[in-house]
C-alpha cells in the first residue's frame, strides 16, 4: 500500500472510530493507568501473512476497545513485518511521518495506534520513534501499542521519554 493509500485508510478507520471518542468519568491519563476495555470480545488476531487492511481493522477495533478519554479521530500504523528494502523504507517513512506530521498536529485526547503482525518489529520501531520523538512530544496523546504481553516492558520504557499515555493491548 502506498503512503497515500496509508493516509487514506487511516481517515477512513478514524471516521469509524469517532463515535466511540468520549471522556471516560474518572479517567486521569496517566501513562500507567491500563485502559479499560469494552465488554465485548476481544477481535481475532490475524495471521501474520493476512493483508495490511486485515490488520488496519483488527488494529481500529482495538482502538475501539481502548478508547476511553481519547477525543479525536485515532492514526492508525500498521507496522509492516519483514527486513527487506521496502519494509524498512515504509517503517523509515512511518517513522517521518509521526515525528513530523501528526506527531505535530495531535494534541491532547488524540490517540495514535501502532501495531502489526511481527511483535518485535512493531517494538523495533517504537523504540527507534522514541529515539527521534522530542522530549514529551507525545504529551497528553494515548499511545496504543496491540503487542503481545512479553513486550510490554520494553514499549512501556521506550515510549515514557515522549510523555504519551501508554496503553498496551494483548494481541
Amino acid at each position: 500500500m502506498s503512503r497515500t493509500g496509508a493516509w487514506i485508510g487511516a481517515c477512513l478507520l478514524g471516521l469509524v472510530l469517532s463515535g466511540c471518542g468520549h471522556q471516560a468519568p474518572g479517567s486521569s491519563g496517566k501513562s500507567d493507568v491500563p485502559s479499560s476495555p469494552s465488554t465485548t470480545a476481544a477481535p481475532a488476531r490475524p495471521t501474520a501473512a493476512a493483508d495490511e487492511s486485515t490488520w488496519g481493522n483488527y488494529l481500529a477495533e482495538q482502538g475501539k476497545r481502548h478508547a476511553d478519554g481519547v477525543s479525536q479521530h485515532p492514526y492508525i500504523y500498521v507496522i509492516p513485518r519483514g527486513d527487506g528494502v521496502g519494509a524498512t523504507d515504509r517503517r523509515k517513512n512511518e517513522l517521518d511521518s509521526i515525528d513530523h506530521s501528526i506527531g505535530p498536529i495531535l494534541m491532547p485526547g488524540g490517540m495514535l495506534i501502532l501495531g502489526g503482525p511481527d511483535v518485535q518489529q512493531t517494538t523495533a520501531f517504537i523504540t527507534e520513534l522514541s529515539k527521534t520523538a522530542k522530549a514529551d512530544a507525545l504529551k497528553g496523546i494515548v499511545v496504543l501499542v496491540v503487542t503481545e504481553p512479553s513486550q510490554t516492558d520494553g514499549v512501556k520504557s521506550a515510549l515514557k521519554p515522549t510523555g504519551a499515555t501508554v496503553r498496551v493491548a494483548t494481541m
